[in-house]
């Protein structure tokens, strides 16, 4: 069947456009239209088609579509499209899937903290898990984001037992542990530092503090990431000493010590501080007191020691479908895979070895590894060839400190750059980012160089509804991004 589409047009209109033969379809149940090869006008653009799926669904309220040509997202004119990709065949016909478009990101709150945020989490619905260089870990409620005067102590405040800083931030305990909730911290003291907290009540809070119950030791660098199973019950972490250490955590609480005590002096400037605006002469940075700090807790050792790459390791991420999988991706340029059980590095991919990888992450979707590198790119890995290395590259403008996939799709994902941008990609259109968006009205100085003093972002996490983004300047940033 082909139905052809009738527009109203100015009765002094121009020539009759070309039109081409369109079959839409869309996955979404809901908004399908009756199957039929549409003849349109080859000028339409997304709008006019947009226009179209609302008019054959009469839609009480209009809702605006994307479409993917054949897997691309129309940028311009169908026309222009099948120029491009068909040397201008105007017979043959074209598949066309419509799905619902995704708002640009708008934000909503800020947060603040004293020091630089080094890591972010939103893997608890309505909280929002912050690392910070302040030697803190903190669990904010989402909706306390109104003021963005006042610094947020939020539910708990967990000090790490030195003052050197956190580096990165987790939940152990899956979505469905109520009670007893663990969260861990990488540390620049080489340690993970895992805490248990009595519940995320705001009743308890008030009433109840966390404390630390491990401290994981046995690297010889700072930690980079840490990521846990998806029961809490292991952990792997990564550092600059350029390995994976494997922890498995018992359930019951040990009553002694398994590793040795790090000497308190293995670090110079452990009570230094950069001020953000590089003036040391105005005191110390609120807070940081000789006594802030936390009680260490139980040290243990790793019980398995993964090594491969040849430098630093960048980031983690533990596979989201093969619960006996982790991934690193490191500044050596390569990205590896490591069964957790026996410690083989079972999946080798290396990339450039200038391509310094400093974040990855998993489309659950797909399987596939998305990695932020120094050479300002996003790369994405297609694990499921055996001899496949990049399969897309995504170019930006800075490079990119943190990425986070789209928890439910296999598409989408957002970055955040040492420039203080955060860019929402559509890896179906490539050549440039759906949205970017950074914090709105902040005047920050700039530099002899051209640097803007702490715009640098290096923290990001997405919901699929939230995402959440900080660094330099002490602020979390909240913008609302729905995206399906």
């Amino acid at each position: 069947m082909v139905a052809e589409i009738n527009m109203e047009e100015p009765a002094a209109a121009a020539p009759r456009a070309l039109q081409l033969p369109i079959s839409l379809f869309t996955r979404h149940s809901d908004l399908t239209i009756p199957q039929s090869t549409y003849m349109i006008p080859s000028s339409w653009r997304r709008y006019q088609l947009s226009e179209l799926i609302n008019k054959v669904l009469s839609l009480p309220t209009p809702v605006p579509f994307d479409f993917l040509v054949e897997g691309e997202v129309l940028r311009g004119s169908l026309d222009a499209w099948v120029k491009r990709n068909r040397g201008g065949d105007e017979e043959g016909e074209v598949r066309v899937e419509y799905v619902r478009s995704m708002m640009p990101p708008e934000e909503s709150g800020r947060i603040q903290q004293e020091d630089w945020v080094s890591g972010l989490s939103l893997a608890r619905p309505g909280y929002i898990l912050v690392s910070s260089y302040l030697s803190h870990l903190r669990i904010l409620p989402l909706a306390s984001t109104s003021s963005a005067e006042e610094t947020n102590t939020g539910l708990y405040t967990l000090p790490l037992p030195n003052l050197l800083g956190a580096t990165c931030c987790t939940y152990l305990s899956p979505q469905s542990v109520t009670s007893d909730i663990r969260i861990a911290a990488g540390g620049v003291d080489r340690s993970v530092h895992v805490f248990q907290i009595p519940s995320l009540d705001a009743d308890v809070a008030s009433s109840s503090s966390g404390r630390e119950l491990y401290t994981l030791m046995g690297h010889t660098g700072p930690i980079s990431s840490i990521a846990a199973s998806s029961n809490g019950s292991e952990l792997v972490s990564a550092s600059w000493d350029g390995a994976l250490n494997y922890y498995a955590l018992p359930e019951e609480e040990p009553t002694e010590h398994t590793f040795p005590a790090e000497p308190t002096t293995f670090l110079p400037g452990q009570k230094k501080r950069r001020r953000l605006n590089g003036d040391a002469g105005k005191g110390a940075i609120e807070g940081l007191k000789d006594g802030d700090v936390g009680a260490e807790g139980w040290r243990r050792g790793p019980d398995g020691v993964m090594r491969g790459h040849k430098g630093r390791v960048g980031g983690i991420v533990w596979d989201k479908n093969n619960g006996d999988k982790v991934w690193s991706g490191g500044w050596d340029g390569s990205v590896r895979g490591w069964e957790v059980g026996s410690g083989a590095n079972a999946v080798i991919r290396q990339g450039p070895s200038d391509k310094s990888i400093l974040c990855i992450d998993q489309f659950r979707a797909t399987g596939t590894l998305a990695t932020g590198s120094m050479d300002r790119t996003i790369c994405l890995w297609d694990t499921q060839q055996a001899t496949s290395l990049i399969s897309l590259t995504l170019p930006t403008s800075s490079p990119v400190a943190a990425i986070a996939c789209h928890p439910t799709n296999g598409f989408t994902l957002a970055s955040a750059t040492y420039h203080g941008q955060i860019q929402i990609w559509d890896v179906r259109s490539p050549k440039s980012p759906l949205f970017t968006a950074q914090k709105q009205g902040v005047n920050r100085e700039v530099t002899q160089n051209g640097k803007r003093l702490g715009e640098r972002l290096l923290a990001l996490d997405w919901d699929g509804e939230v995402i959440v983004a900080g660094g330099e300047d002490g602020e979390v940033g909240i913008w609302r991004a729905r995206g399906e």
